[in-house]
């Protein structure tokens, strides 16, 4: 999400943010199989999915570029998903509920549910200052003090957004993102003091991917394949793409913005190859293995990925909030309100690609939206906003 960077207002804004959401969400059920069953029989009752359907329509019919696919997610089921538009550039294939998409930065909820996992072993503390694992942090321009693992989790680690050649300095193959990062360190810049201000940072969640997999002895890509992809049963969900998820990928497209009605292909192309990748935002998936994810994050487990005492730690760490507490940032997940609607999740931008997850624990549900272009009228997130009302909305109306 492109959101501008703002000054923190002290721990208080922080619990501001949080004592509100909680109090103004929908009250818990006692036995989340009742809620996910009385969530199933008022969208039944009240037409959700077929509002869904039409909003979604809408919105893909605003410009009809490249596909759009969108799941809602009901407790630890995928409930319903429909694909608009198609995966190629002749368009001849028809997306589907199993096309394959860039997720880009939803990446950072698998990376911070990774740290999680060290913290609940005691393998690290959320308060260790990176630079006990990545020393090669100590090139980064300006710094003062290493930010902590959970500062460059919460996006407060004060670390420009990126290094200052655009990118260009992290791009590169896969298997070498680590290298890749190192060397882009001399080029990043140090902002603000750890801990003082919020400021996006891919090249943070970078360095907490290096520290993640040194603390953890593995390849962090290996360490996410075992510890998270595969117990979660995620089958087209990978940093590189096997030829079965490559046969179902959506190609991406841009609309350029410099060069009046004209499509860029060869943008998202590249980002096959070379683009930016790793522990910030290199994940391809499919709506149905997003749809385990937001299972995994409304408490559905399964408690060997992402325990309950781990899961109540990273609740505990106070969100960023933005001073209008409309929008903040957790321990990788963005935070979202709606006048007294609140959801969890993240979004994704690069090229060519577009996705937004949103959930809300209490309530039991999600929606994930994924969409194989970039710019243009159409919009991913306001999509999985205007979804995530409107399925909130039935459920004001009264019990079924």
């Amino acid at each position: 999400m492109n959101s501008p960077s703002f000054e923190l207002r002290a721990l208080a804004a922080a619990l501001l943010w949080a004592a509100p959401a909680a109090a103004q969400s929908a009250p818990a059920q006692p036995d989340p199989a009742a809620r996910a069953q009385r969530n199933l029989t008022l969208w039944a009752q009240r037409d959700g999915f077929r509002l869904v359907d039409s909003i979604a329509d809408a919105e893909f019919r605003k410009d009809s570029l490249g596909s759009i696919t969108i799941a809602v997610v009901n407790g630890g089921e995928l409930a319903w998903a429909k694909s608009y538009g198609f995966t190629d550039r002749q368009r001849t294939q028809r997306a589907t509920p199993a096309t394959v998409y860039r997720i880009a930065s939803v990446t950072k909820q698998f990376t911070a549910i990774a740290l999680l996992q060290l913290v609940d072993r005691k393998v690290v503390r959320i308060s260790d200052p990176v630079d006990q694992y990545v020393p090669e942090i100590r090139a980064v321009r300006g710094l003062v003090r290493p930010p902590s693992l959970v500062q460059l989790a919460t996006m407060t680690s004060g670390l420009a957004r990126d290094a200052t050649d655009k990118r260009t300095s992290l791009k590169g193959p896969i298997d070498g993102w680590m290298e890749t990062l190192f060397s882009a360190l001399p080029a990043t810049e140090a902002v603000n003091e750890p801990g003082t201000t919020y400021r996006y940072s891919n090249v943070g969640y970078a360095i907490l991917g290096a520290a993640i997999s040194r603390a953890a002895k593995s390849p962090f890509i290996d360490y996410v394949r075992t510890k998270i992809i595969r117990p979660l049963g995620m089958t087209s969900t990978d940093f590189v793409l096997s030829e079965a998820m490559r046969s179902r990928l959506a190609t991406g497209v841009d609309y350029d913005v410099l060069v009046k009605d004209t499509l860029n292909y060869e943008d998202a192309a590249a980002g096959h190859r070379t683009g930016p990748g790793g522990p910030s935002g290199g994940l391809y998936s499919t709506v149905g293995d997003l749809a385990r994810l937001d299972s995994l994050e409304l408490g559905f487990g399964p408690d060997s990925v992402l325990s309950a005492g781990a899961s109540a730690m990273r609740n505990a760490v106070p969100v960023a909030a933005h001073p209008s507490l409309y929008w903040g940032y957790g321990l990788g997940t963005q935070v979202q309100r709606w006048a007294d609607t609140t959801a969890v999740g993240h979004s994704g931008n690069t090229s060519g690609y577009t996705s937004q997850v949103w959930y809300d624990v209490s309530r039991g549900f999600g929606v994930i939206v994924l969409r194989s272009a970039g710019g243009g009228h159409a919009d991913a997130h306001r999509l999985a906003g205007r979804a995530f009302l409107k399925l909130v909305s039935l459920e004001r109306r009264g019990p079924p």
